[in-house]
């Protein structure tokens, strides 16, 4: 699921990159960066990209307080929070799909459809840092490129003790290292080929290749579903 939950953020990524004028909606560092160069350039896409920003913290203050709730109630929380992030990419699809063309950064229909990516990325941030403990960030890369640094410096130490002494607590150390690395390297990779594959399907298929990353989402929702009702 982290796996694929990476590949759908980098595939909104470089659609809203591409189709929104250098919107970031996954990686909000990048509207960051693009909303201060716009203020110097005194480019009014400045609005857009800080609006985004502010749609994506409102999102994850929603999104927790709405896993609080549900486990309160005791209801099935990680499907119904991949539930939330299918219909925010389902809305921004629509609206990419059906609405006017976009044709400049401050364009209202794109600034509003932009709001739309950045909550459901900002809803999946927010469900993988609560939901799923231990598992990197699926939409922050640039604190998984460190953690994969240090996990590799660390394994690399593990695999040196358990050359020198071979014991089964070193052996166990090495294996573990192995598996904590092996999983932000599926979530960098992913994201990377989600970017791609995003971007492909931008230049071949236009908007409506966004439909894939909601119905990723949506078939993730359904066997959290499952899995969660299971006695």
């Amino acid at each position: 699921m982290p796996t694929l939950l990476s590949f759908v953020a980098g595939y909104v990524d470089s659609y809203t990159y591409l189709a929104l004028f250098g919107l970031f909606a996954a990686q909000v560092t990048g509207s960051f960066v693009v909303a201060g160069a716009e203020l110097v350039r005194h480019d009014y896409g400045i609005v857009g990209k800080a609006l985004a920003i502010l749609a994506f913290l409102a999102s994850g203050a929603l999104t927790a307080a709405l896993i609080g709730a549900v486990h309160r109630r005791e209801w099935p929380a990680l499907s119904l929070m991949l539930a939330l992030e299918t219909v925010l990419l389902g809305i921004f699809a629509a609206m990419m799909l059906f609405g006017p063309p976009i044709e400049s950064v401050t364009d209202w229909y794109g600034i509003a459809a932009g709001l739309f990516a950045a909550m459901a990325m900002g809803t999946q941030s927010v469900l993988v840092r609560l939901l799923m403990r231990g598992v990197p960030q699926t939409n922050v890369m640039t604190g998984n490129m460190t953690q994969l640094a240090i996990e590799s410096t660390e394994l690399v130490n593990a695999w040196l003790r358990k050359l020198r002494d071979p014991n089964r607590q070193n052996s166990e150390e090495f294996a573990a290292g192995g598996k904590r690395l092996w999983v932000v390297l599926n979530v960098a990779v992913a994201f990377l080929a989600g970017t791609a594959a995003g971007a492909i399907a931008y230049a071949t298929v236009g908007v409506g290749g966004l439909l894939f990353a909601a119905a990723i989402v949506a078939t993730l929702a359904s066997r959290a579903l499952f899995l969660e009702w299971q006695p």
